[in-house]
C-alpha cells in the first residue's frame, strides 16, 4: 500500500480539513488511474521516515529538506500557493515574532537575547532568519543562546512564557494559529517579516515513476479547482498549485551567503548545509528541547 500523509500544517483542530483535502486528491488520483491509494493518511509513522520509503505517494516538506538531508530520497511534486498575508504567489515569508511588553523595535536590539527556532532543517524557522542576523552578528554570536523547539508552535510558547526572546515563524502556521489557536499568540507581536522563499513543496518518493508524478500533479490542480473542496481548501489557506524550475529550491540556499560571509555559524544547520563549514565547530551547540514535527 502506499503511504500519504499532509504533515506541514496538521494542526489537530484542521484535522478534518486535511482529511478532506486528501479525499479530494485521491479521488482525483484513482480518475488518473492511479492505483493503490491508502483511504486515509498515515499520521503514525514519523514523517521523516516516511520519506525514505519508496512507496510514499505524497507528503510536504520544507524547501530545506528537499535542498539538503532528504534530497536523496524526494522530488518535488508541485509548490501550494498559499493565502496567508505574507504569502505571494508560490513564495512564502517567515514572522519574526516578539513579546508585546518587550518593546522591541529593531532586530539590533535583540542582541545578547535568547532566541528559538523549530528545527535545524527549517527554512521558515531557522535560515530565513539568518541573513538578518549575520551582519549584526559580532565574532560570530549575536544572541546568548539558541534553542530548538522541534516545532513553530512550541517556539511561540517558549517567547510567550519568556523561556525565548524572539522566534522565527512560518507566516502560515501564524494565520492558522489565528485562526484555530488565537491565545498562543496573545501578547506577542510581529517585528518584521523576512524576505520571500519557495513555500514548503508537496513531495513524493524519489523513486515514484514519472507518470505517477504527472498524475499527481494532475490530482492536486484538479483539487484545487474542486467545488467540493473549497472549505477544506480554505481552512488549510491554499489557493493552488504551481509547478516551479527544477532548481527552484537552491534559492534557499542564498540565504546563507550572508552567515558565510560574517562568519555567523550561531544558528543551526542541516547536516548537509554549507553554514557547517569547519568554522562552525567554534559555535556553541543548540539545545534541542523537545522534537515533533507539527507546523514546522
Amino acid at each position: 500500500m502506499r503511504i500519504a500523509n499532509l504533515p506541514w500544517y496538521d494542526f489537530e483542530e484542521l484535522s478534518a480539513a486535511t482529511d478532506a483535502f486528501w479525499r479530494g486528491v485521491r479521488h482525483h488520483l484513482a480518475k488518473e488511474g492511479v492505483d493503490d491509494l491508502p483511504e486515509s493518511l498515515d499520521r503514525k509513522m514519523p514523517h521523516v521516515e516516511q520519506w525514505r520509503r519508496p512507496e510514499l505517494l505524497l507528503s510536504q516538506a520544507c524547501g530545506y529538506d528537499v535542498l539538503y538531508d532528504a534530497a536523496a530520497d524526494l522530488q518535488v511534486v508541485a509548490t501550494p500557493r498559499f493565502e496567508s498575508d505574507g504569502c505571494e504567489g508560490a513564495n512564502y515569508r517567515s514572522a519574526i515574532v516578539v513579546r508585546t511588553r518587550d518593546h522591541v523595535a529593531s532586530l539590533s536590539e535583540l542582541r545578547g537575547r535568547v532566541a528559538v527556532v523549530n528545527e535545524a532543517s527549517s527554512h521558515s524557522g531557522t535560515n530565513a532568519l539568518r541573513p538578518l542576523v549575520a551582519p549584526l552578528a559580532r565574532r560570530g554570536r549575536f544572541f546568548s543562546a539558541v534553542f530548538v523547539s522541534g516545532d513553530h508552535v512550541s517556539s511561540l510558547e517558549m517567547v510567550r512564557d519568556g523561556r525565548a526572546d524572539v522566534a522565527c515563524v512560518d507566516v502560515v502556521v501564524l494565520d492558522l494559529c489565528r485562526l484555530v489557536r488565537p491565545k498562543s499568540l496573545e501578547g506577542l507581536e510581529l517585528l518584521q517579516l523576512t524576505e520571500a522563499a519557495p513555500a514548503p513543496p508537496y513531495v513524493t518518493s524519489a523513486t515514484t515513476p514519472a507518470s505517477v508524478v504527472a498524475a499527481l500533479r494532475r490530482a492536486l490542480a484538479a483539487a484545487m479547482e474542486d467545488p467540493a473542496l473549497v472549505l477544506a481548501r480554505s481552512a488549510l489557506r491554499v489557493g493552488g498549485i504551481e509547478l516551479l524550475p527544477a532548481d527552484a529550491y537552491s534559492a534557499l540556499a542564498r540565504f546563507e551567503e550572508p552567515a558565510l560571509k560574517h562568519g555567523y555559524f550561531e544558528l543551526p544547520a542541516p547536516s548537509l548545509s554549507p553554514v557547517r563549514a569547519p568554522d562552525a565547530r567554534d559555535a556553541p551547540p543548540a539545545f534541542r528541547v523537545r522534537s515533533r514535527c507539527a507546523a514546522r
